[in-house]
């Protein structure tokens, strides 16, 4: 066999078996230098431990790009928290003591509202009111109605001084203290026509259905015909539950409540007002009949009443025309000759000829409503004739007029 030295060294080999040779010592030659070299590096080792860690070696020798790492040991963890409980809500509403005024009205006999407007005299209204008890209707024992002329003055209560009078307050009164209910009017006694009354049980929806009731009342009456007159001030206020329109009629409901599941009695009330129209009437007058010779200042067979209805401050005047002769139109007597008395008239008074003789007030003047009555009679009213002298015989006639004004 060659040596290695002459195999590499030989230039001139150019035949295939010499090529072959050549190709078959050069991967001896491999070989050999591979075993020689892991024989020194093993050598070196066993007499140096700082080189022990050979594992750099062998992985350089088969490195490449690390591009991609997997790890399954982790763990992902969601928690949601527990929300807490929401608030309770407000639950229903307490059960109160007080009873409630649900609603309420004035209104005519057919259920037109007449809050803060005005009404008519000797026609028929009623108050309608809604009422709560959350305990119970029996607990419920008077529902009061008052209602006053407030005479200008918001301030004036019901049958106040100074505003005393039939025709200046009334009184209407719902009772349920034995058990049976009873409408009654307590004041005035005559000058109120009391009307009928209603009494419908309903349903509050908010209550307690095991103690609550609802009770609808209607209290009507027919104001007289001197029921004092109230414009009110000229501007209706619609506000509800206000007295704010002087010189009108104001009322007041009042609920009162026994106590009986409370520490008292307590009583819940709303305020409000209405007016009144004017009204004015005079009802009857009486015929005069003077019997009289020429000379003779003749009286009257008698007194004659006069029935009159105003509801407010008013004048009552009497006029008479020219007495005329039944057959002859020239024997006539002048109104002058007529005397008259009556009223706030004490002494007897011609007639001027050129306008009326007043019984009450005057042209600019008036005299006070009437508080007390439904109808104003003067029953004091004469009159008397001054017959000239010469006067022709027989009958004579005139017409009388009599003016009644009610002051607006």
């Amino acid at each position: 066999m060659m040596s290695l030295e002459n195999i590499i060294h030989d230039n001139n080999c150019h035949t295939l078996e010499c090529r072959n040779r050549w190709r078959g010592g050069k991967i001896m030659v491999k070989r050999k230098i591979c075993n020689i070299f892991l024989l020194v590096l093993l050598l070196f080792s066993a007499f140096s431990t700082s080189l022990m860690v050979v594992t750099p070696i062998v992985k350089i020798a088969n490195a490449e790009d690390i591009t991609t790492y997997s790890h399954s040991s982790s763990y992902l963890s969601v928690t949601t928290p527990i929300p807490e409980p929401e608030p309770p809500g407000p639950g229903p509403p307490p059960i109160e003591t007080k009873p409630v005024i649900n609603w309420y009205d004035f209104q005519t006999a057919t259920g037109v509202s007449k809050l803060n407007s005005q009404i008519d005299v000797n026609q028929e209204y009623k108050f309608c009111i809604s009422i709560i008890s959350y305990q119970g209707w029996d607990d419920i024992d008077y529902v009061n109605i008052t209602a006053w002329f407030d005479n200008g003055d918001d301030s004036t209560t019901y049958n106040s001084s100074g505003n005393l009078g039939g025709n200046l307050n009334i009184f209407l009164q719902y009772e349920n203290t034995t058990g049976t209910a009873n409408y009654s009017m307590l004041w005035p006694d005559d000058k109120v026509t009391k009307g009928s009354f209603t009494e419908t049980v309903t349903t509050d929806h908010v209550g307690s259905s095991s103690s609550t009731e609802c009770y609808n009342l209607t209290f009507s009456f027919i104001p007289g015909y001197q029921f004092r007159y109230a414009p009110g001030d000229g501007s209706w206020d619609y506000t509800t539950n206000a007295d704010n329109d002087v010189w009108s009629w104001n009322f007041k409901i009042s609920v009162t409540d026994s106590g009986e599941q409370a520490s008292g009695p307590s009583t819940t009330s709303i305020i409000d007002e209405f007016g009144v129209y004017s009204y004015t009437e005079i009802v009857s007058t009486g015929i005069v009949a003077i019997q009289g010779i020429p000379g003779e200042n003749a009286t009257a067979d008698s007194s004659i009443t006069i029935n009159t209805r105003s509801n407010g401050n008013y004048s009552l005047s009497v006029d008479v025309d020219t007495l005329l002769h039944e057959t002859h139109s020239t024997a006539n007597i002048s109104n002058q000759t007529m005397w008259a008395r009556g009223g706030d008239l004490t002494k007897f008074t011609n007639f001027p000829g050129s306008g009326p003789l007043h019984f009450y007030g005057s042209s600019t003047t008036y005299a006070d409503a009437d508080d007390n009555n439904s109808t104003k009679t003067t029953n004091n009213v004469d009159y008397k004739c001054n017959i000239p002298l010469g006067q022709l015989s027989g009958n004579y006639t005139a017409t009388m007029y009599y003016q009644l004004i009610t002051q607006t």
